[in-house]
């Protein structure tokens, strides 16, 4: 007689062998409209992951503090933080699910929180190893209507739509004792 039993026990040991990382990186969003274009950084994304290499299952939290976002323009800060409503969205999370490979290319699939919508997104970009960690680059674009956020102008002028989003993290293992 099958054991159901059994097979979750030893899948649930098997994900509870896989290595755990912790992340630290930055986002830039690039933006523009007719009169121009500038880009804004944030260095305060960090979380961790759980990472099963051989099927690339991932599981865990990196968020970004909104509030930390830098144009080099205090205005345009400022104004970036009133579209986030930072104030009511603090921060944004990402929950990756899957790492594809596809040659040397990666994609990371996964649940991106944002001004209280929650979107699975596709980052597409490269992994390479330094030592036992990696180094994530990857860029995804979006919409601000995909997050019920409204575009901002500056006298009557918008900002385009999409905005592209690249990311860079470290990801380094835990070491437990």
């Amino acid at each position: 007689m099958p054991r159901p039993w059994l097979l979750v026990a030893l899948v649930g040991l098997a994900y509870a062998q896989a290595p755990q990382f912790a992340v630290e990186g930055r986002v830039t969003y690039a933006a523009s409209y007719p009169l121009g274009r500038w880009e804004g950084t944030n260095t305060t994304a960090s979380g961790q992951v759980r990472w099963e290499m051989e099927s690339g299952a991932l599981e865990g939290r990196i968020c970004v503090d909104l509030r930390a976002f830098n144009s080099g323009n205090p205005l345009r800060d400022a104004d970036s933080r009133g579209v986030f409503e930072v104030n009511k969205y603090p921060q944004s999370c990402f929950q990756p699910i899957r790492l594809l490979r596809q040659g040397e290319a990666v994609s990371v699939v996964g649940i991106l929180e944002l001004h209280g919508v929650s979107r699975e997104i596709r980052i597409a970009g490269s992994l390479s190893q330094e030592g036992a960690a990696y180094r994530f680059r990857g860029v995804f674009e979006t919409r601000f209507s995909e997050w019920n956020l409204e575009r901002p102008s500056l006298i009557f002028v918008r900002v385009d739509d999409p905005v592209q989003v690249r990311l860079e993290a470290r990801v380094e293992p835990v070491w437990t004792r």
